[in-house]
């Protein structure tokens, strides 16, 4: 009988299992437009065959941030500051690099990284917030898990705004 009543206990109360591992007191949050500060122009760049650089990748990143925060819904996105969390992030680096090679050495796979920086701040413009995220994918060149490098960029900025969101919403 005490066993009985247990467990109707523990079924009525629940683990206590949440998704939302942080609170905060706006229900709102500003996605301040994301800010591009890779250096095109250095040297590993210059004479690098290899990097490439996607364009509008800063713009292609706030529109997949805003999706991500409206499918997840714990924070609604509004276009003022005012009296909501606001949310900045400036994309640090973009890298691509090669993971496989065939035996004639040509590329066969490969990973492309992107590096954002995002800090998250109240509606009192205090910082909350403060943390390095990085998106990956990893994808192949030829075969039947083929893909192009347009459509892993793709991948690679989905992963990268479903990081922050999750950083965001999540206890950091």
């Amino acid at each position: 009988m005490k066993k009985a009543i247990f467990l109707c206990f523990l079924m009525l109360t629940g683990c206590g299992y949440t998704t939302r591992g942080f609170v905060y007191k706006e229900k709102t949050i500003y996605i301040k437009p994301v800010v591009n500060k890779v250096n095109i122009t250095s040297e590993k760049r210059a004479y690098s065959s290899y990097n490439t650089y996607p364009i509008l990748i800063e713009k292609r990143l706030t529109n997949s941030l805003v999706n991500k925060f409206n499918i997840d819904g714990n924070l609604k996105v509004v276009n003022t500051k005012e009296g909501s969390l606001s949310l900045q992030c400036e994309i640090r680096n973009y890298d691509k690099e090669a993971l496989r090679y065939a035996d004639n050495d040509s590329v066969t796979e490969q990973r492309l990284r992107l590096y954002v920086h995002c800090d998250l701040y109240d509606e009192n413009g205090m910082l909350l917030k403060s943390k390095d995220v990085v998106g990956d994918t990893a994808y192949f060149l030829s075969g039947r898990l083929a893909k192009t490098e347009s459509s892993a960029q793709t991948d690679v900025i989905n992963d990268t705004a479903r990081r922050i969101v999750e950083a965001v919403v999540e206890e950091w």
